[in-house]
């Protein structure tokens, strides 16, 4: 299973919310593109990069500092808020981003999805954010009316093969991730969809979440605040979790 550290920018520092709430952050440097490269020198194979006023916003606002992050290091870079069109995925890409994350679009603009993978199959991944049962957009500042499992149908249906989903009550909380939500969506993605790459997210704060996820036959886990707080080891989580094993 792969191990992501998340750095989610905001006002181009790299912060952490609660839950996704913008007013509780913590801001733990004021260079992403440091943090980027302190992961990558404890054996980081891939980065996730939220532009989180983007993802508000409804456009791509820290443009610079992911451009920043995506010099720093010479590993894929998953990047995601605020691409709500084919000009932001192409920017993104030119820049260098390995995959564009689709999270509000996904739920909001199908025919755009559906292009977005056609022309960049492999490079497209889509979220699911989920809150108290319902998909969250807009920054998760807003709820649509779908169940996560609902809007993993519609996804795999315009092609999708990259999910990642995020539990929002959990996110930056280390509260531990929600398995049995976890292993529901990641048996019906993979049920509907075999080839399909299943990223989980919200909550870890230990080896033991990584591997409890892990025997769930989860493909990748996305890491930030107990890595940012020293309560996991990003290169122990590495030794024991290499891409490709579960």
């Amino acid at each position: 299973m792969e191990v992501i550290p998340a750095i989610d920018i905001l006002g181009g520092r790299c912060v952490r919310l609660s839950q996704g709430d913008y007013s509780r952050q913590t801001v733990y440097d004021d260079d992403s593109a440091a943090a980027a490269r302190r992961f990558h020198a404890a054996g980081a194979r891939r980065l996730h990069v939220v532009d989180l006023d983007g993802a508000r916003e409804g456009r791509p606002v820290n443009r610079e500092a992911v451009a920043a992050v995506l010099r720093a290091v010479p590993v894929p870079v998953q990047v995601g808020g605020g691409i709500r069109t084919l000009a932001d995925v192409a920017a993104y890409l030119e820049l260098g981003a390995d995959r564009c994350v689709l999270g509000t679009a996904a739920v909001e603009d199908e025919s755009f999805v559906r292009e977005a993978i056609a022309r960049f199959p492999a490079s497209i991944a889509v979220a699911v954010d989920a809150r108290g049962g319902r998909v969250a957009t807009r920054g998760w500042l807003q709820e649509a009316e779908l169940s996560p499992l609902e809007l993993a149908d519609r996804l795999l249906d315009l092609g999708a093969r990259t999910i990642i989903y995020t539990d929002v009550l959990r996110d930056g909380t280390l509260s531990r991730p929600n398995l049995e939500a976890a292993a529901r969506l990641s048996r019906h993605v993979k049920d509907r969809a075999p080839d399909a790459v299943v990223i989980c997210a919200g909550g870890i704060s230990s080896l033991e979440d990584l591997l409890a996820l892990a025997r769930l036959g989860v493909d990748g886990a996305i890491v930030g605040r107990a890595l940012y707080t020293g309560d996991l080891d990003l290169a122990q989580a590495l030794a024991a979790l290499t891409p490709g094993t579960r």
